[in-house]
Parts: C-alpha cells; structure tokens; sequence
C-alpha cells in the first residue's frame, strides 16, 4: 500500500514535469488530440443537442465517449493551471475554459476554429513565457 506522503510527492513530481516547456508543449498536444477525436465521434453532439433541444427519445447515445471527454477537459485544464502557476500567470487556464465553451454551447458550437485559436494561444503563451521572462532577467 502507498503512504499519503508518497502519493502526494508523486503528484508534485508531475507537476515540476509541466514545468519543462517540451512535456508541457506535449501533453497538451496529446491531450487536445483526444478531445478533438472525441469530439468527431460525438461526444459534444449529445451536450449540443440536449441544451438546444433536438434530441428525441429514441436516439441512443453511449454515454463513455462524453466521459472520456470530460476527463480530457479537466486533464487539460490541470495541465494549464499547473504550468500557470509555473510561469506566473495563472490565467493561462481561462484559455481552454473559453475553447470548451465554444464547443459545448449550442450557437457557439458552429464556429470552428475559434477553440483551435484558444488552445494554440495556450501553447503559445505556456511555451513563451518563460523564454521572454529569462530573456528579460538577462538584459537587467
């Protein structure tokens, strides 16, 4: 059995990983991949089409892939925290939050590439932040 401490010392070695730009830049790409994937096979249609009610009695939707995608959801927005709090700038997680939001809101869902545009600012800002500060301690 796993003591507490162990436990809870492996979750901040998971943490100080997200701090490495690379594992960051990659576990976001990996975990956006799965939401997307999902998200082709319908996960966010039974969302979409529940709140704008179009969905009828007999549809039959399984709901693992809407699990699934959730949990990618709040595996992306742990990964953003984490590197937030890294970096100094915590609010890099609101980036994904807005992406899912066009995902799941029934009129914001037809407009493609905006949670694109979100999750790649995510990348961006998590990625470059820390280049840009470094840069700006060299010059003082």
């Amino acid at each position: 059995m796993i003591s507490a401490e162990k436990q809870f010392t492996g979750g901040l070695n998971m943490n100080k990983a997200l701090e490495n730009t690379s594992i960051f830049v990659g576990a976001y790409l990996v975990v956006m991949g799965l939401t997307y994937l999902l998200s082709s096979l319908g996960s966010a249609d039974l969302v979409v089409q529940s709140l704008d009610g179009v969905t009828s009695p007999d549809t039959a939707v399984s709901l693992l892939p809407l699990f699934l995608h959730i949990c990618a959801i709040i595996a992306l927005l742990w990964i953003s925290l984490v590197r937030g709090m890294a970096i100094g700038k915590e609010w890099i997680v609101l980036l994904p939050m807005v992406a899912f939001a066009f995902n799941f809101i029934p009129k914001l869902s037809t407009i493609p590439i905006v949670p694109s545009a979100y999750h790649l600012l995510a990348i961006v800002i998590g990625a470059a932040c820390p280049i840009i500060a470094t840069l700006n301690k060299a010059k003082q």
